[in-house]
C-alpha cells in the first residue's frame, strides 16, 4: 500500500507547484478511481469497503442491507487488478488469499 511518505511527496510536489510530478504520482490511481465511482456511482461504498477488506482494516466483506453483492463479482476482480497496479495493496499475500476466498465462496474456483 502507499505509504503516507509517498502521498507526502505528492502533496509536497502540488504544494511546491510542480504538477506534473503530483500528475505522476498520483496517475496509476485514475482508472482505479474511475472504476469505484463507475455508475451507478451510489454503489462506490461496496468498493470502498472491498478494498478496507482486501487490505486487513476489515475481517469480513459485508455491509448493511447486503450492499457488499450491490457490484457484480467481475466489478469486484477488476477492482482488485487496478488496486494492484496502483500499490494500493497494503499486503498483497492477504489481499490475494481474500479475493480466492471471495471467488471460491461464488463458486469460482481460481
Amino acid at each position: 500500500m502507499r505509504s503516507p511518505r509517498f502521498d507526502a511527496a505528492a502533496f509536497a510536489a502540488l504544494d511546491a507547484g510542480d504538477e506534473a510530478r503530483y500528475d505522476e504520482l498520483f496517475k496509476p490511481t485514475v482508472p482505479l478511481s474511475r472504476h469505484i465511482f463507475r455508475a451507478p456511482t451510489r454503489f462506490y461504498k461496496t468498493g470502498v469497503v472491498f478494498l478496507a477488506w482486501l487490505n486487513g482494516l476489515q475481517d469480513h466483506f459485508i455491509m448493511v442491507g447486503g450492499q457488499e453483492s450491490a457490484r457484480s463479482l467481475v466489478h469486484l476482480a477488476e477492482l482488485f487488478r487496478l488496486a494492484d497496479q496502483a500499490g494500493l495493496l497494503a499486503n498483497p499475500e492477504l489481499a490475494t488469499r481474500r479475493m480466492k476466498t471471495l471467488l471460491a465462496v461464488r463458486g469460482i474456483e481460481p
